[in-house]
């Protein structure tokens, strides 16, 4: 649990919005709506101008532990010091009174008084229709409705996005199985989490990597198991959250090839006494990569060829190429500007099936061996991913052969609040008694930046998701928002399989 109190997790300039609502103000109500994915980085051709929901639940079970922890259960005298200082450090002495007082009252009720509520995490959700909606329970804490909009803000949206660029190579794999005949599990394990080490954080990169987890089952993003199951009620025992295999990185790579005085016999002892049975994955281009696939591993190829099957029935050894003069469409298709008949100019598909042979499946497509296979993590874009099936195609591979690290470059590359316009906006508030509508309309951005007005409802008609706006208040009780938080409590809980159900087959 964080040290920093929740009640300081705020931008500054929202300190003394309890002064700018209108006296009498009651309830407010917002809501959170991606509002455009122009920004948004995906394969058009198959975009289904939707965004993948997730995050939610995570961001509530944090944001009651966090309240509960640095707020409600530490003495109020201690806790209003400690916000009073911040405040007044922050605004000037003379300056934030109201809100320390509200600050103070909050404390003495105990609990949030909260109402989100939301559509189903795992909901591939249209531009323009709000996620989740929030409002006050208590009509004295009317601030607190867009007091916690960063908080859920910056926790709701980058799992969004993680999920649904996630979908995205998902989607482009699953498309070129269907072409190539390769199998279901191909696609869940195709596109494999590299990305981690690249991100800014720990949260950061358990987050992006759960987004991920969501389209596939690969992944080196350890703690992100930890994620499901702390917030979304998952159990390794009984199910498949990620997985991954043993591999050498660099540094082993490069030491044993030091010790041994040659790459072939520090891989021979590797696969004949390390590792003889399952999957293995070998970095390859510590030193020379055409001349480790190309004259190495006919060196080795009885070695690899007598490994034999794990406790799971698996065995095959891969080659991972980390780094490329070009692409990497190059070193696993072929350079056609690299002197002809070289290795650079075969690629490393041709390069194995010589070696190691192919079969047709059954819609024609060369399979390898399946004692050796391919996965390259590096710079492995959407486009890039679409262009290295296109060409596999073309020259008649089936993409089964290859598998993808995505790195953090994928996650992070122009992936931020724009992508798809998320904001949390107030559309509803009581004042004395009565209703008022509020609403968004800039002329300088009506078709981006206009925001629901009222009340609202949201209902499912076939694939989409409907929004009714401007409801009155029995209406906005029905419909697919469904209550998750209330009053400092957790409803409605979901979990990781029921979230991969919605996705997978759907």
């Amino acid at each position: 649990m964080s040290k920093i109190s929740q009640a300081h997790k705020v931008d500054g300039y929202k300190l003394d919005h309890i002064s700018q609502y209108v006296k009498g103000t009651e309830l407010v109500y917002s809501n959170m709506t991606p509002r455009s994915d122009r920004l948004a980085r995906v394969i058009r051709e198959h975009f289904n101008g939707k965004v993948v929901f997730f995050g939610l639940q995570y961001a509530i079970k944090k944001m009651i532990a966090d309240w509960n922890g640095t707020f409600f259960s530490k003495p109020k005298e201690e806790v209003i010091k400690k916000y009073s200082r911040r405040i007044k450090n922050y605004v000037g002495p003379a300056k934030g009174e109201k809100q320390i007082e509200a600050m103070s009252k909050l404390h003495d009720l105990g609990y949030l008084p909260l109402q989100i509520k939301a559509l189903p995490e795992g909901s591939r959700v249209d531009m323009k229709i709000p996620v989740f909606t929030v409002k006050n329970t208590h009509p004295d804490f009317f601030w607190l409705t867009n007091y916690v909009e960063t908080y859920l803000s910056c926790m709701v949206w980058p799992a969004c996005n993680a999920a649904s660029l996630s979908e995205q190579y998902w989607l482009t794999s699953k498309r070129f199985a269907k072409i190539t005949g390769a199998g279901d599990f191909w696609v869940s394990i195709a596109n494999h989490c590299f990305a981690a080490r690249g991100h800014r954080g720990e949260e950061d990169a358990m987050v992006s990597g759960a987004g991920h987890l969501l389209f596939s089952i690969g992944s080196d993003t350890l703690w992100s198991i930890d994620f499901f199951e702390e917030y979304y009620n998952a159990d390794s025992d009984k199910e498949m959250i990620a997985c991954s295999v043993n591999a050498t990185e660099h540094a082993t790579a490069t030491q044993r090839i030091e010790f041994f005085g040659s790459e072939v016999e520090s891989v021979r002892d590797l696969i004949k006494n390390i590792y003889p049975t399952g999957i293995f994955s070998y970095v390859s281009d510590s030193r020379d990569y055409y001349g480790f696939i190309s004259e190495g591993l006919k060196e080795l190829k009885e070695d690899i060829l007598s490994r034999t099957e794990d406790e799971l029935g698996l065995v095959k050894f891969v080659i991972r190429p980390d780094s490329s003069p070009k692409t990497p469409l190059e070193v696993i298709c072929g350079d056609e500007d690299a002197l002809i008949g070289s290795p650079e100019y075969k690629g490393s598909l041709e390069i194995l099936g010589e070696i190691f042979g192919y079969t047709l499946n059954d819609k024609g497509f060369k399979t390898l061996n399946p004692k050796i296979g391919i996965i390259y993590g590096e710079a492995i874009t959407l486009d890039m991913q679409n262009e290295i099936y296109v060409v596999m195609v073309s020259e008649g591979w089936c993409v089964s052969n290859v598998l993808f690290g995505v790195g953090s470059w994928a996650y992070l590359e122009d992936s931020s609040r724009d992508s798809y316009s998320f904001a949390i906006k107030g559309s509803h508030s009581v004042v004395d008694g009565e209703g008022l509508s509020m609403q968004k309309t800039p002329k300088t951005a009506a078709n981006s930046k206009t925001s629901a007005r009222g009340l609202l409802r949201v209902e499912k008609e076939g694939d989409n998701f409907v929004l009714h706006d401007q409801q009155p208040w029995e209406q906005e009780s029905q419909g697919e928002l469904k209550v998750v938080f209330e009053d400092g409590l957790l409803y409605n809980e979901t979990s990781l399989s029921e979230i991969r159900n919605r996705l997978w087959n759907n």
